[in-house]
This record gives C-alpha cells, structure tokens and sequence, in this order.
C-alpha cells in the first residue's frame, strides 16, 4: 500500500494534517496488518531518481545525517553502520512507517544493489529493517566477506 504524500514535508503541522486525511488514515490503520513489506535500501547520497521525485533531503540534511554517522536509510529513516536509528533533523516531518512497527512486519525484503550501497545494505540487515535481500552479486560478495 503507497502513501498517497510525499515521504518528508515542511513542518509537522503539515505532517500531522496529511495524516488525518481519509487516504492517508487509511494506510496508517493498513502498517498495522502488513505481513510483507518491500522496501528501498537508500544510500546516504540521494540518487538522481530520487532527487527528481522531490523527496531527496537537502545538502545541509545529508551534512547533519553524515555527522551523525548515518550510511543509509529505509522508508526515509535512516540508520547507521550498525543499523540503529540516527535522530535525523527532520523526523519530525516524515510521513511514513514507524521503525518498530517496520520490524515488526513478518517479511521486511530489501531491494538494492551497486557496490556503492555496502554500507547501507549491511546497516539494514543488522539493524534488522530487513531480514530477506534482493541484490546483485557484487554486493552479495562484499556482504559475505564482512
């Protein structure tokens, strides 16, 4: 189920009035019963495709992500090398699924793959945002001589 919204938006108000939208109330009450989930690994750098979208972060967010040792992020939450949360300087205006409740989702599959997504890739398996991954076999190499 999409989000019908953008994934980060400029203030909380916002955030908090696009929840009580029928649609977007609708696939909030929906995370509670998903027992899949597909989901992006994202690198710290945005890709071209994402900053086209408009929902890439800002130069100055990724310098503050990066200090805070962030390598990559799932559902716009992002995570360091060990795959715990970082306290991104914008959580408070994302609209999207909460990390615990992610977990819990019974079948997290992460898709991504290119040597330049490792780190993010292994931050997610260990933090367990995923726990079954759809790569390329370059990064399957890297991740098994971890």
């Amino acid at each position: 189920m999409f989000a019908p919204s953008a994934a980060l938006v400029g203030s909380t108000e916002l955030r908090d009035l696009l929840a009580r939208e029928p649609a977007m109330a609708d696939v909030v009450r929906a995370w509670s019963r998903l027992t899949l989930a597909l989901v992006g690994i994202g690198s710290l750098a945005p890709s071209p495709l994402l900053r086209r979208s408009g929902n890439a972060i800002t130069a100055r967010d990724q310098r503050q992500l990066k200090e805070l040792g962030a390598v990559g992020d799932v559902c716009a939450r992002y995570f360091d090398a060990d795959g715990d949360p970082v306290d991104a300087p914008f959580n408070d205006r994302l609209i999207g699924i909460d990390p615990d409740r992610l977990r819990a989702v019974e079948r997290r599959i992460g898709v991504a793959g290119g040597t330049d997504k490792s780190a993010a890739i292994r931050g997610a398996a260990r933090g367990r945002w995923i726990n079954i991954l759809i790569t390329d076999v370059e990064v399957a190499r890297d991740l098994l001589d971890d």
